[in-house]
């Protein structure tokens, strides 16, 4: 019986073996085309080759391979590496399938799909795609090659998971080109690793890794050198909806080399930049620990360059931090450290030196007021400004400041929504300043503010040929805020138009005064009560007129008042002494009459304003003038008549 068992297994090692050869033998013929055809149509796989070549021992290479599922698909060629080792299940081992020049970009998601069931008979070690073209939901890409180590495929998956090399020419992601894109991937279901990407983007060299976390990726030590962006490139419109999908979690290192931006009115020149830790889809005011640096040759921003600008900064929760900002700007250099929000600034220190800033104008202004505007406080614990200058002469009034010095410790410069000197000590000199007609050399100013109790230990503004001098106090840790102030002035020039659309009427001359006041600055309704003391003033070198019709053509000298050409009264004048007492915010002026008939009075009282009365009396040989500063009414009788009258009286009675 054993022998005759031992001659049944002889027998059938034999058959196989013949089947071996002859399966071999038909392989090696013209034959084999029909054999794997054969074997295709037996499994039900709808699938047919043009050509099949078999090369010993485990190469099959197939041409012109067309399903029946999906007549769009035709792959050129495919190369069946069979593996040396047994199956272990009724699906054939491989250890590579290479396809070549496939061109999966007209129907992707079924061409993928059916690639999908060309691997439904085998398992394969490696999957390559080698030359060819691909097209899959927004991108394509020319000459890819695609090698994919241990893919896994599940239902309905157009690309399999596995540990995937892929190389394009040149790929295009929502219109962008990536050019020579390499990738290094392990494509899981969930946490996938990119081990290194590169590719050229926009004239720039891109590299770097990258995370996958359920709530998005992770950028590790991304890389970008070379960076070229004008508006009208139009990239940040596409990376700001890369953002705002959530698709990148964080930006866990970005370093940009030698790159030039301009976006949103913003161009930097040949930018180094670093960031760490960044959130893009969240504002600067969400960001957890962020970090940025950067340092360029120009920034240049609503008009104004900033020239090797560099800065360090830190991002917290409703926080911005600024370690450290350098940069030249307006001729000048600058430099700054403190802590921003979107209501508040803290600055450690604020450095100005040699700064000329000789272009401002109304519009640099409104735009630094609106910014200023929607902060509540403003805080500096160190100010220093070195020989500065500041020209405005693009609109009327100008005004210019040249030797500016500015030394500030601990201040706190809004405060409740209010600008101020609300705490800390301020001190501020300048070798000129001027504005409209006035003119100050070598004026200096000290204050400060410490506990609620402000302090002007001195002002003093050296005029053309006069001074104006000021010491003050104000205390507001009491509700009331009581205060007061001395002043003198000597020689400041006086200049003033009181409109009235009939008769306008020109005031100009100088002033001498010396004040003493005090009251209570609680409220309004305080100082109306409260105001009290005197001031005792000279007006000299005076003239005033009133013009019957201006000429609204032309423009008025605004460099004098003297105003004679359709003058209805035109009169030099001076008061020699005017006296104006304050008792509790009644408000009283006198002047004694002089020879010439100039008399100054009126009555103001804080408590009702609108009832106050201020009269000017000038004359001028057979003309009166009668003006109402505060009711802008004007009159101007001739008295010769009167004046005839009394010579006449004069002479009956001698």
């Amino acid at each position: 019986m054993i022998k005759r068992l031992g001659y049944l297994l002889l027998l059938l090692a034999a058959l196989c073996i013949g089947a071996i050869v002859a399966l071999y033998a038909v392989m090696r013929s013209q034959y084999a085309t029909s054999v794997v055809n054969y074997l295709l149509n037996n499994t039900h796989s709808n699938i047919q080759v043009e050509q099949a070549r078999y090369t010993p021992p485990l190469q099959l290479t197939l041409e012109g391979i067309s399903f029946a599922s999906d007549g769009t698909l035709y792959l050129p060629k495919a190369e069946l590496w069979f593996s040396a080792a047994l199956p272990n299940t009724t699906r054939l081992k491989l250890d590579a399938l290479i396809i070549e020049g496939a061109n999966l970009s007209q129907h992707p998601t079924k061409d993928l799909t059916a690639l999908h069931s060309l691997t439904q008979f085998f398992t394969t070690r490696q999957l390559a795609i080698k030359h060819s073209d691909l097209a899959w939901d927004e991108i394509s890409a020319r000459n890819v090659d695609i090698q994919i180590e241990n893919p896994v495929w599940q239902p309905q998956q157009s690309l399999p998971y596995g540990k995937i090399q892929f190389a394009s020419e040149q790929l295009y992601l929502q219109g962008h080109a990536l050019n020579d894109l390499l990738v290094d991937i392990d494509y899981q279901a969930q946490d996938s690793t990119v081990y290194g990407a590169s590719f050229e983007w926009n004239g720039a060299q891109v590299s770097g890794q990258a995370e996958q976390y359920p709530q998005g990726w992770s950028l590790i030590n991304v890389t970008i050198d070379g960076l070229n962006i004008q508006p009208s490139d139009h990239p940040f419109e596409w990376l700001e909806q890369v953002a705002a999908s959530g698709w990148i979690r964080d930006i866990n290192s970005l370093d940009i080399l030698s790159s030039n931006l301009n976006y949103q009115g913003v161009e930097l020149l040949n930018l180094d930049l670093s960031l760490e830790n960044i959130i893009p889809s969240a504002s600067i005011w969400q960001q957890k620990e962020g970090y940025l640096s950067f340092n360029a040759d120009t920034l240049n921003y609503q008009g104004e360059q900033f020239v090797e600008p560099s800065a360090t900064i830190f991002f917290t929760p409703q926080s911005v931090e600024i370690t450290e900002l350098d940069t030249d700007w307006q001729q000048g250099r600058v430099q700054l450290q403190g802590r921003f929000s979107s209501e508040a600034v803290k600055l450690k220190y604020l450095t100005i030196s040699g700064m000329k800033w000789l272009d401002i104008n109304g519009e640099k202004l409104a735009a630094l007021n609106h910014w200023s505007n929607s902060l509540t406080d403003v805080s500096v614990e160190q100010l220093e400004i070195n020989n500065a200058q500041l020209i405005q002469i693009a609109d009327k009034p100008f005004w210019q400041i040249s030797g500016l010095n500015i030394e500030g410790k601990q201040l706190k410069l809004k405060q409740y929504n209010q600008f101020g000197l609300w705490q800390g000590s301020l001190q501020i000199s300048a070798n000129s300043a001027s504005y409209a007609q006035y003119l100050s050399t070598q004026a200096i100013v000290e204050m400060s503010n410490q506990e609620k109790v402000w302090r002007l230990e001195r002002l003093f503004l050296p005029l053309e040929s006069g001074y104006i001098e000021a010491t003050g106090k104000w205390d507001r840790q009491q509700l009331s805020a009581p205060w007061q102030m001395e002043l003198s002035v000597d020689g400041l020039p006086l200049e003033h138009q009181f409109s009235s659309p009939q008769t306008p009427l020109y005031v100009s001359g100088t002033v001498d005064l010396h004040a003493q006041l005090n009251g209570l600055a609680g409220d309004y309704s305080m100082l109306a009560h409260s105001l009290s003391g005197d001031i005792t003033a000279t007006l000299r070198d005076s003239h005033v007129a009133m013009i019957s019709q201006p000429n609204h053509g032309e423009q008025s000298d605004q460099t004098s008042l003297k105003i004679t050409q359709n003058s209805q009264f035109s009169r030099d004048f001076h008061v020699d002494k005017l006296l104006i007492a304050a008792d509790r915010g009644r408000i009283s002026l006198s002047s004694q009459e002089s020879s010439h008939g100039t008399q100054l009075a009126g009555k103001i009282d804080l408590t009702k304003p609108e009832l106050a009365t201020v009269l000017l009396q000038v004359e001028d040989k057979c003309q009166r003038l009668q003006a109402d500063l505060t009711a802008k009414a004007y009159q101007v009788s001739d008295i010769c008549p009167e004046l005839n009258a009394q010579q006449s009286s004069l002479e009956s009675s001698n």
